[in-house]
């Protein structure tokens, strides 16, 4: 945790630190303290959370999460008081993060005046945290405590009024008394609004029968599962084919209902259902043909009555794809959140697809302050996965860092969809204990490198129809630096020319790469080149030789 406005030093830890760079995802001044060491100056107004990475010539350091808070700020970091007397002070109200303690509680204290109402919650901040609750006076007496709470599903919750003015004693354990788990805890003042913006009494509650229901950008009303009936009926009339995501809500607005959502045709026949196997809050989006339907929305343990309040939106803006990066199979080598390329190079970004019913082609779009280039249109109809192949331009300095984004936007029946790509789960995959934030999902880096050789081919120049030709290709590694294995092979030959990959230990300069030329349609091929990936500290990095051309004639 850092502050705004306020500098402060981060020390960086471990080999390979010479001329290293730091990158922030916010806006921030940073300066290097001393050449000699790894030691930099952070000073941003930027306020909330937030990443680092370190950079250098050796390659990119994964993510590094923290938050930024202003001088005011109730963020504050637990002390792990283990004795309730002697709790950490609090001021309300306040914010703690921490860790769980082994076979034990931490203690915290705050004060509050006769007839003050505040809200006491804990949960788990990227771990398993399961809490539990405890609220007592300063002389001791227990007043409430929260295991599982109905609103808040597994997080604990204490609604407090306080009975008399004076200071209060808060203990937070882990369930199962495990240590090193990670949590934060809230005590503040009872939420006055919906997540809308409004008050909770400006979106009207139904009786649990509305009239009409049609698809749009978005709709949202509130109602009761009332004592009558058990259910709440709304009938919704589609005027297209179209995406639907169907969302009845409960926790928000503060209500014990566990929603569960069924849609019908008029005739009775069941289209989709929440998933009978949670008891908890689901999202529905499914495809619905032109027509009419039935919505029914009944509580997961049949309960009814005037407190069971749900808050139904509806809209046809989600894309029926999502995108992502590969989740990591090998613990050795690192996720595909950060590239390297050369100035003019290529660098290739793995993205999966996820398809719910929708088959068109999915074109990749780069979002950066560099002029990238895409050189493939994108995710082909029907298809899972793409190497998406990305070049920088020419004038782009080596030794720099930057940040990009890569969007999917297709077309489907006179709609338009556009996503980005998520690597929430990827990065979660890689430290699950971590509290990212949003600002980072999808956020990917590219470290610039200079070139660590040249690619030299020798080009046959003229090629027969049916032949089979042998091309020299030598690397000419950087005198005194350091050599990589790599693989060889030809990038942009025509349908009708067919050329293997090669591999090469460090310690081999020259390999023969093979062309069979059976019948291509064209008799001149241009822009080809011979690109030599490195496994550059397990990062693929790409140099490519300059473009040659080949000329295919007849045997006769």
């Amino acid at each position: 945790m850092i502050q705004s406005g306020k500098p402060v030093e981060v020390r960086l830890h471990g080999g390979g630190l010479e001329e290293v760079g730091l990158w922030t995802s916010f806006p921030a001044e940073i300066e290097r303290v001393r050449d000699e060491e790894p030691l930099f100056r952070i000073t941003t107004d930027y306020i909330g959370p937030g990443a680092l990475r370190a950079h250098s010539d050796n390659g990119v350091s994964n993510l590094v999460y923290l938050r930024v808070k202003d001088g005011e700020d109730s963020l504050v970091a637990s002390q792990g008081r283990t004795k309730a007397s002697e709790a950490q002070e609090l001021e309300v109200p306040t914010k703690v993060e921490g860790s769980s303690q082994n076979l034990g509680a931490h203690f915290f204290r705050f004060g509050a005046e006769k007839g003050k109402l505040l809200t006491l919650r804990a949960e788990a901040r990227g771990s398993d945290f399961d809490g539990v609750l405890t609220l007592r006076t300063e002389s001791g007496r227990r007043l409430a405590q929260a295991d599982d709470s109905q609103i808040d599903g597994l997080n604990p919750r204490i609604d407090f009024t306080a009975p008399e003015e004076g200071f209060y004693i808060v203990e937070l354990i882990d369930s199962e008394y495990r240590g090193g788990k990670d949590y934060q805890l809230w005590i503040e003042e009872p939420e006055q609004t919906a997540d809308t913006g409004g008050t909770r009494d400006q979106i009207p509650v139904g009786s649990g029968i509305q009239e009409g229901l049609e698809a749009g950008e978005a709709v949202l009303s509130r109602h009761v599962i009332g004592a009558d009936t058990g259910v709440v009926r709304l009938p919704l009339s589609i005027r297209k084919r179209s995406y639907i995501t169907l969302i009845a809500a409960a926790r928000k607005i503060r209500s014990s209902a566990v929603p569960r959502i069924q849609v019908l045709k008029e005739s009775g026949e069941m289209v989709a259902e929440s998933s009978p196997e949670v008891f908890d809050e689901q999202e529905m989006q499914i495809w619905l043909d032109a027509g009419s339907y039935r919505v029914e929305i009944r509580d997961a343990y049949g309960r009814r009555g005037p407190d069971l309040e749900v808050e139904l939106s509806m809209h046809s803006g989600s894309p029926p794809f999502s995108l992502s990066v590969p989740g990591q199979k090998d613990k050795k080598h690192p996720l595909s959140d950060n590239f390297l390329a050369v100035p003019g190079g290529v660098f290739v970004v793995p993205v999966q697809c996820s398809r719910k019913g929708f088959n068109p082609v999915v074109r990749l779009q780069v979002e950066s302050s560099l002029t990238f280039v895409g050189e493939q249109d994108g995710v082909p109809g029907g298809e899972g996965s793409i190497g998406f192949r990305v070049r920088l331009p020419e004038d782009v300095g080596a030794g720099t860092l930057h940040d990009f984004w890569v969007r999917g936007v297709s077309e489907f029946e006179g709609s338009s969809y556009e996503t980005k790509l998520e690597t929430r789960q990827v990065l979660k995959e890689r430290d699950a204990s971590a509290d990212i934030p949003e600002s980072i999902n999808g956020l990917l880096a590219l470290r610039v490198m200079k070139p660590l050789l040249k690619v030299e081919v020798t080009s046959p120049g003229e090629v027969e129809k049916g032949a089979i030709v042998k091309m020299p290709v030598t690397l000419s590694w950087e005198d005194g630096g350091r050599r990589f294995s790599s693989k060889v092979r030809i990038v942009g030959l025509p349908e009708g020319v067919k050329s293997g990959e090669k591999s090469l230990d460090d310690k081999t300069n020259s390999v023969e790469l093979e062309l069979k030329i059976d019948n291509p349609e064209k008799t001149k091929i241009g822009g080809l080149v011979v690109e030599v990936e490195i496994d550059f500290h397990r990062h693929p990095l790409r140099i490519e030789s300059p473009p040659f051309s080949l000329k295919v004639r007849d045997k006769s």
